[in-house]
């Protein structure tokens, strides 16, 4: 065999592509692992990181609900304190209205002796009468309205108190 045989070049050409491509394979192999325990690395970071966001979510989740739940508590308990305010007013109230009644019937008792002989009434009413028409409506409507400004309060107080239990930062 000569060094120009062209089979010696075939079979060192052969050789070599074999070599390099076993080379290659062998590299080929390893990078796959390499890159396959740098993705699982990775995926197992994202996951534990998942993880972390999911419980510090959760936590705040917690800790709204549990404001949420704090404030409708006070706020139904304001809502209570105002309701037995309003309902004390409204037995002060109807015993003022009680005792004015008692102050008119003695009024017309005494109003009533004195002209027995007679009497013309006058054409618009009796202003007494009059006036405890006015006042006893008047106290009807502020009861309405102070029913009303009450519940407002509560309200409102109980919506702050939620923007601000919902905004502020987390520690």
């Amino acid at each position: 065999m000569n060094i120009l045989d062209p089979r010696l070049w075939l079979a060192a050409i052969v050789g070599m592509a074999l070599a390099f491509g076993g080379g290659r394979l062998v590299q080929s192999r390893a990078d796959a692992k390499k890159y396959d325990a740098e993705r699982t690395k990775a995926a197992l970071s994202a996951a534990v990181d998942q993880v972390k966001a999911t419980d510090r979510a959760r936590a705040e989740e917690q800790r709204r609900t549990a404001a949420q739940t704090e404030i409708a508590n006070a706020a139904k308990k304001d809502a209570d304190t105002a309701r037995a305010d309003a309902l004390a007013a409204g037995d002060a109230a109807e015993r003022l209205r009680q005792r004015v009644n008692e102050l008119l019937a003695a009024a017309r008792a005494g109003k009533d002796t004195a002209a027995a002989g007679g009497g013309q009434d006058k054409p618009g009413g009796d202003p007494l009468d009059v006036l405890v028409d006015v006042l006893g409506r008047s106290d009807r409507t502020s009861g309405i309205l102070a029913d009303y400004a009450d519940r407002l309060k509560v309200a409102g107080l109980s919506c702050e108190r939620n923007y601000d239990a919902l905004t502020q930062a987390v520690p």
